[in-house]
């Protein structure tokens, strides 16, 4: 196997609840998370020089990207030389887990493309070095997610046919919402309307249709839920003056997809 092709598919959160802030500096979560499918893509390949290219936005130590693969290398004690090209279309800093689906599907990828036999507990483990998020990404589909982020359970759930995505062009980091979330007491959906008034319209916007705009993550991403496929388009043709990118997605039973 000379490279591998990844679809890194993007996450919202059903449900979050904040219970504590360890000692660690992390916060212990109840979460559900599911799959859809708006994606990044990965072609990995083995090279003798190490390229990270496409998309990318920051220095390569900074990148998660990176990060990942390091992570694998420390884990094996190996160097695993290889070509990385991301075509990203998950917006970032948006509670879509568009990092950790990317910092997931390489080390996936290169487990593969190397012939590394690694289990799932195996990649868990190397992925929660990365990010809190990352771990869930072995699994994908609809998961119960507590701890930091490093306790997965598979769940059936009963799900919509779509979900509407809604992403204001503001970019609201984790970790500052966190911050904010430490010193002020606030959820995270009154931490977003405060920041970003677009979700107030969008909310108003929403109880035209009788639907309900919720939060994905720490935002500033929501979301609405219909099994009407010509509800959804109408949805998300008619509100011309959203200031930001509109989805239409469909829940997936996997986070990451080989081609």
């Amino acid at each position: 196997m000379k490279s591998v092709f990844i679809q890194a598919n993007a996450k919202i959160n059903l449900e979050l609840k904040i219970l504590k802030k360890l000692e660690t500096g992390f916060h212990q979560i109840e979460s559900i998370f599911q799959s859809v499918d708006l994606a990044d893509f990965l072609l990995i390949e083995k090279t003798k020089e190490n390229k990270i290219t496409g998309a990318i936005i920051c220095p390569e130590n900074q990148n998660i990207i990176f990060k990942a693969k390091t992570a694998l290398e420390n884990y094996l004690n190996k160097k695993l030389p290889c070509t990385i090209h991301l075509q990203k279309t998950i917006p970032i800093a948006s509670g879509l887990g568009g990092g950790s689906a990317d910092a997931a599907a390489t080390i996936f990828g290169l487990n593969l493309l190397y012939n590394l036999k690694l289990s799932k507990k195996e990649l868990v483990e190397i992925g929660k070095t990365v990010g809190a998020d990352v771990p869930f990404f072995f699994y994908g589909g609809a998961c119960k997610v507590e701890g930091i982020g490093e306790i997965i359970k598979p769940i059936k759930k009963k799900l919509p046919s779509y979900f509407v995505l809604f992403r204001p062009h503001k970019r609201i980091e984790t970790k500052k919402m966190y911050e904010l979330y430490d010193q002020t007491g606030k959820d995270f959906l009154t931490l977003n309307r405060e920041i970003c008034p677009e979700i107030n319209n969008l909310e108003n916007y929403l109880k035209k249709f009788g639907l309900e705009a919720k939060l994905s993550g720490s935002g500033p991403t929501m979301f609405c839920e219909t099994s009407n496929y010509n509800l959804a388009k109408k949805i998300a043709e008619g509100f011309e003056t959203f200031n930001g990118d509109i989805f239409i997605c469909r829940p997936t039973k996997k986070a990451l997809i080989l081609y």
